[in-house]
């Protein structure tokens, strides 16, 4: 499982950045892909901000976002989750802070400095291959040219989705 310190990660992308008022949900987007490509379940942890906005999509199968109280940062929350955890040698912990990174280490988890991982993310062909997880996974089946036609007159064309990039951007 990864324990990532979302705000630290975002800090180490070119985009999104800090100051960008919808910041977590792009990263939660990213990891989303992310997610989808290796299996493995993940703990976001995001500090409170200037403006404290929870988003409305808190987590979802195998993304779980957690958001540090007012008053007291995101590593709390990671060291807290180090410590009790049964196993913290099954722990893969995203982030730059030293010493959440030492505290991690000295449980015996994995670290990934935040700007590593930001490289994966952002050249997906470069990632290293991770352990799976063990659930089993079950594909969708692929529609046909003439069933995606009949969905889009039945429903309409659908509106951009924030997660989805144009052509440009993607370049």
């Amino acid at each position: 499982m990864l324990l990532i310190d979302g705000h630290n990660l975002i800090g180490h992308l070119s985009t999104p950045r800090l100051d960008d008022p919808d910041d977590e949900e792009q990263l939660l987007c990213r990891l989303r892909g992310y997610r989808a490509s290796s299996g493995e379940a993940m703990v976001v942890y995001f500090d409170p901000g200037e403006t404290y906005y929870v988003s409305p999509r808190r987590s979802e199968p195998g993304i779980t976002v957690r958001h540090a109280s007012l008053g007291q940062p995101a590593d709390v929350l990671i060291v807290q989750e180090i410590q009790r955890h049964p196993r913290p040698g099954e722990l893969t912990v995203v982030t730059s802070d030293r010493a959440v990174q030492q505290v991690a280490t000295s449980h015996g988890c994995r670290v990934i400095d935040s700007a590593t991982f930001a490289a994966e993310l952002a050249h997906p062909s470069r990632r290293r291959t991770r352990r799976r997880s063990r659930a089993r996974v079950v594909s969708e089946p692929r529609l046909s040219s003439q069933e995606i036609q009949e969905w889009l007159q039945v429903f309409g064309r659908p509106k951009r989705h924030p997660c989805s990039r144009t052509e440009r951007e993607s370049r």
